[in-house]
C-alpha cells in the first residue's frame, strides 16, 4: 500500500536527483524547480542511500527515457495522464504543444505541496493542466472524468516509478481502469525493477525500506500487463546519445475496443 510518508519521501527523494541531474554540464534535461519542490528532507535519503553505494545513476536516465516517450506520443496524443504524479514537472519542463491537456493524479496533500512551490516560483505550464486529488489504489476514474479528461482522445499515460510499490492486484485494477478509460488510440508507459538494477549498491537500502513497509524485496521484473508481451525493442538513453536508440519496451496491445498499447520498461 502506497502510505502517505512513503509517496511524499519517494517524491522528494526524485524531485532531488532531477535537481542534481539539472545541474550537470552534460545534463539529460532540466528542470529549474526541483530543488525547491525536493526541499531539506529530500535530499536525506540519497545522502543515506549514497554513503552505501555512490551515487544512483539510473534516476535521471529514467527521467529522460520518459520525457522522450511522452514528448514523442504527443506527435498523436491530446491528453497524458500522470499516475501517482508526485512532484513531477512534465507540464511545465520538457515543452509539451499547448493543445495537451496534463493531468496529474496523486495524494491530495502532495499535490498541495506542488503547487504551493510551483505557485511561490511562477511555473507556468506549457500546455494545459489539471491537478486531480486522488487515491490510485481505489477507483480514481471518476475524479479523471470530472477533471475534464476525455475517454474518446487520444492517451498517454505513464507510471513512473509507481508499479513496485503496488500489490500484483492493485497493478492490475490501476490497468484495467486505465484500459477501459482509453477508448482512442493509447499509450501506457511504466517501468520495473530488473534483477540487475536490484543487485546495485545504491538499491539495498531502499529493499530494505521494502522489506521493513512489508512490500516484495524483489518486484517483478515485467508487471502482469506484459505477460507474454509479443514484439517491442529496448531503448535506453546515455549521455552521449541521450535520445533512445535501442529498447527496453514491450509493447503489448489488449483484445477489444479499448486497446491499450503497453510500454513497460525495465529499469
Amino acid at each position: 500500500m502506497r502510505q502517505d510518508s512513503t509517496v511524499t519521501a519517494t517524491a522528494e527523494w526524485i524531485a532531488a536527483a532531477r535537481a542534481r541531474e539539472s545541474a550537470r554540464p552534460d545534463r539529460l534535461f532540466e528542470d529549474p524547480w526541483a530543488g525547491a519542490l525536493a526541499g531539506e528532507s529530500g535530499w536525506a535519503r540519497p545522502r543515506a542511500s549514497e554513503q552505501v553505494g555512490g551515487e544512483n545513476r539510473f534516476l535521471p536516465v529514467r527521467t529522460r527515457f520518459f520525457d522522450d516517450v511522452v514528448v514523442d506520443a504527443t506527435s498523436w496524443a491530446v491528453q497524458v495522464v500522470l499516475l501517482g504524479a508526485g512532484l513531477d514537472t512534465r507540464a511545465h519542463r520538457p515543452g509539451l504543444p499547448a493543445h495537451v491537456s496534463v493531468y496529474e493524479l496523486d495524494l491530495p496533500d502532495l499535490l498541495a505541496h506542488k503547487e504551493s512551490v510551483l505557485d511561490a516560483a511562477d511555473a507556468k505550464a506549457s500546455c494545459r493542466r489539471q491537478v486531480v486529488a486522488a487515491d490510485l489504489q481505489a477507483d480514481w476514474s471518476g475524479a479523471l472524468l470530472a477533471a475534464g479528461f476525455d475517454r474518446r482522445l487520444p492517451t498517454v499515460w505513464l507510471a513512473e516509478g509507481l508499479v513496485f510499490y503496488l500489490d500484483p492486484a492493485s497493478v492490475e485494477r490501476l490497468l484495467a481502469l486505465a484500459a477501459s478509460l482509453s477508448t482512442a488510440r493509447a499509450l501506457m508507459a511504466l517501468d520495473a525493477f530488473g534483477t540487475g538494477l536490484l543487485r546495485l549498491p545504491t538499491m539495498q537500502a531502499t529493499i530494505q525500506r521494502r522489506v521493513t513497509a512489508g512490500l516484495a524485496a524483489a518486484p517483478t521484473t515485467r508487471p502482469p500487463c506484459c505477460s507474454g508481451a509479443a514484439g517491442g525493442d529496448a531503448r535506453s538513453p546515455s549521455r552521449a546519445s541521450p535520445r533512445p536508440t535501442t529498447a527496453a519496451s514491450h509493447h503489448c496491445p489488449t483484445t477489444g475496443p479499448a486497446a491499450l498499447t503497453r510500454a513497460c520498461a525495465p529499469t
